[in-house]
């Protein structure tokens, strides 16, 4: 079956634009490590030989890596380590060389990049000291699954995807009842991003039983939610400074689009009917039922917490006695960016099978 180039294409220009949004809607012009990290990895996906994808993806996270020394030994630490296995999973993919070796490399990366429980420091630290190259990292993580799912040997996928979907589903039931007890927004932004990557992880080990389009699909939605919220909520904090999670403060009054836009994210990522997040919501618990119960409850409990979350930083922020601010509500920019995203999460919410036919023939077994 043919490869569907349009899909990748479209998904490459996607995640160009997600990783230049932050620098452009925020600061107005991007940085030349931002453009390093929106081209690398949009071409990897463009690439039809897993050595070079998996090449451009080594080099892409070398750079995040470099970038994020300001945050810290740990978050740099973990980018390069994530880098090296990258790149040794390029050399592996190479004809004659050692499949499972590519498959394991592709594993760690992933799982540096995603925040696996016990793994997170790096990326933990890197959104608090450097939150927009932690949303561009995240963004990019999409590439790293689609490459992955693309690009692993079937035999070795198959042999450890209940391993690596207890350790995506345990990591995303403890991010989900961290997200409970956080104070602060970006507290919550950060648990609620590593339970995403959990659930990444997840999905990518289901995929080593038939379920690739389940990892594509839950892989697309989080990503476009979860960097929605994170920039509307980034937009926020850029007006009336850190936001905490103590008292209400009704904001909604003074900011109504961003309050909607944001209310609009977090719903999304929490399976809003509608959106991709039900629709990737559904098909991880079916692909999950199929291959172990617990992984099953654990996900479902999961979402069930940072929606409980979710919507109570929602009221905490926007439906207190009302506030007045001399800030500006969304600025046009922000506005066609926050429209766009939304439109993708409806889209592909509404007609799933846009995604679903359009991925037929991308990956081994579909």
């Amino acid at each position: 079956m043919a490869d569907p180039i349009a899909l990748r294409l479209g998904l490459s220009v996607l995640v160009v634009l997600l990783v230049l949004a932050p620098d452009l809607l925020l600061r107005g012009r991007p940085s030349a490590g931002t453009l390093l990290n929106a081209v690398l990895p949009s071409v990897a996906l463009l690439m039809p030989d897993g050595a070079l994808a998996y090449g451009l993806l080594a080099l892409a996270t070398g750079v995040q890596g470099y970038q994020a020394r300001a945050a810290g030994l740990q978050a740099a630490g973990m980018l390069l380590v994530a880098a090296v296995a990258l790149a040794v999973c390029a050399w592996a993919l190479q004809p004659g060389r050692w499949p499972a070796l590519a498959f394991h490399m592709s594993i760690v990366a992933l799982v540096l990049r995603a925040g696996l429980l016990g793994l997170h420091s790096g990326m933990s630290a890197l959104w608090r000291r450097m939150p927009t190259l932690q949303v561009q990292q995240y963004t990019t993580l999409l590439a790293l699954v689609i490459s992955h799912l693309r690009f692993s040997d079937p035999a070795v996928a198959q042999s450890t995807a209940d391993v690596i979907v207890i350790l995506g589903a345990s990591s995303s039931l403890a991010f989900g009842l961290t997200s409970l007890v956080q104070r602060e927004l970006d507290g919550l932004l950060r648990a609620s991003m590593l339970m995403h990557g959990g659930l990444m992880i997840a999905a990518t080990g289901a995929a080593g039983k038939g379920h690739a389009v389940a990892a594509l699909f839950v892989s697309l939605s989080m990503t476009l939610a979860v960097v929605g919220l994170c920039l509307m909520a980034l937009a926020l904090e850029a007006r009336v400074g850190k936001v905490g999670l103590r008292h209400p403060r009704g904001l909604a009054r003074a900011f109504p689009r961003l309050a909607a836009a944001f209310g609009f994210f977090g719903a999304a990522g929490v399976g809003m009917p509608g959106t991709a997040g039900f629709i990737a919501d559904d098909l991880i618990l079916h692909a999950l039922w199929s291959e172990s119960v617990y992984a099953t409850i654990a996900v479902a409990l999961a979402s069930a917490l940072l929606a409980i979350a979710t919507l109570r930083a929602i009221t905490l922020c926007f439906m207190g006695p009302q506030t007045v601010s001399v800030a500006p509500d969304l600025m046009p920019s922000e506005r066609a960016f926050a429209f766009a995203l939304v439109l993708l999460l409806l889209v592909s919410g509404l007609t799933p099978q846009l995604v679903v036919g359009a991925s037929a023939g991308l990956f081994v077994g579909n």
